[in-house]
């Protein structure tokens, strides 16, 4: 208890010097990606411009408490109307909380994320991942929602003005939508070819070969991203995620996730405190209980709000 206490004092005492120092904004954001997200919360509740607003809608984001994650990213829109970014980000909570909505909330939500993906790209249209989450809503939405695949094609176009590789994407995920599975496949090997990130683009190939149930392709296209020179540490999160879902090879899935905790380049996209989630619920399916609780309380010490890992760790209580 004295070591805690000592350290919450230490991080109290860093964070008022780099207020001080005007720094605390990167300070936080290095939090976001390292998963510390108890923390990030804490120092950023007692601020209330708009680039704190923004990042404290991102913790809440990471930890899908998605009615906070909105009620922050509107406020950092309201004070900051001219930032693309922070539309891109408010577009995305709305989105999340519309899968989580009953039909009627479902819609509005909906319909406000595709507001915020639009006014995001207006504001910059270099935005690459503000046109592939506007691209992928117009592929999904219905016609009566403002969506269409004429429209997400439209994105395709302009996207290949700033990234091949991710227009090559968005094509995919027409063609998929279009149930041209011969075409997807197609579109999603010329991302590899044109991408900038090739190791993600095969992660996308992996994901579309377990949606349709081509698991030992699946299991080839991820060993393919994994080998990638220069590939990102979260490469080996997304294999991991991607192992989960299809239901193969836990064991490679519990190495990569290990690699990935132990990398030093935690991104905010992928928070250790998921990464202990993951790693829960692998050692669950393994059978390994007690080891899974301890990875569940592993991630609720780094993010106590995230209530998958709550509901997990009272499971198995």
């Amino acid at each position: 208890m004295k070591y805690l206490n000592c350290r919450f004092v230490a991080v109290f005492v860093l964070f008022f010097v780099l207020v001080s120092a005007g720094l605390a904004a990167p300070a936080v954001s290095d939090l976001l990606s390292s998963g510390h997200m108890n923390e990030a919360v804490t120092a950023l509740s007692s601020h209330e411009d708009a680039q704190s607003l923004n990042l404290l809608s991102r913790a809440y984001f990471a930890m899908e408490r998605w009615d906070d994650a909105v009620r922050y990213g509107e406020r950092a829109v309201n004070l900051d109307p001219s930032n693309a970014s922070y539309h891109l980000w408010l577009g995305r909570e709305y989105g999340r909380k519309a899968g989580d909505s009953k039909a009627l909330g479902a819609a509005v939500n909906a319909k406000r994320a595709k507001r915020e993906f639009e006014r995001a790209v207006q504001l910059d249209p270099s935005n690459v991942q503000a046109r592939l989450d506007l691209a992928q809503y117009y592929t999904e939405a219905p016609g009566f929602m403002g969506g269409g695949v004429d429209k997400a094609g439209e994105q395709a176009a302009e996207t290949a003005k700033y990234d091949q590789g991710t227009a090559h994407l968005i094509l995919a995920r027409i063609a998929v939508k279009e149930k041209q599975y011969a075409e997807a496949e197609a579109q999603f090997r010329a991302a590899i070819k044109q991408g900038t990130d090739r190791a993600d683009m095969w992660l996308q190939l992996a994901a579309f070969y377990r949606e349709q149930n081509r698991r030992d392709d699946m299991q080839a296209a991820i060993a393919s991203a994994v080998a990638q020179p220069g590939r990102r540490a979260e490469s080996y999160f997304d294999a991991a995620q991607e192992l989960l879902l299809a239901g193969r090879d836990y064991a490679s899935a519990l190495e990569y996730l290990r690699r990935y905790l132990a990398s030093g380049q935690l991104v905010e996209s992928a928070p250790s405190f998921r990464a202990h989630y993951l790693v829960g619920q692998l050692r669950e399916k393994m059978g390994q209980r007690s080891a899974a609780a301890s990875e569940y309380q592993a991630s609720l010490r780094l993010a106590s709000g995230f209530e998958p890992a709550q509901s997990a760790l009272d499971r198995l209580q």
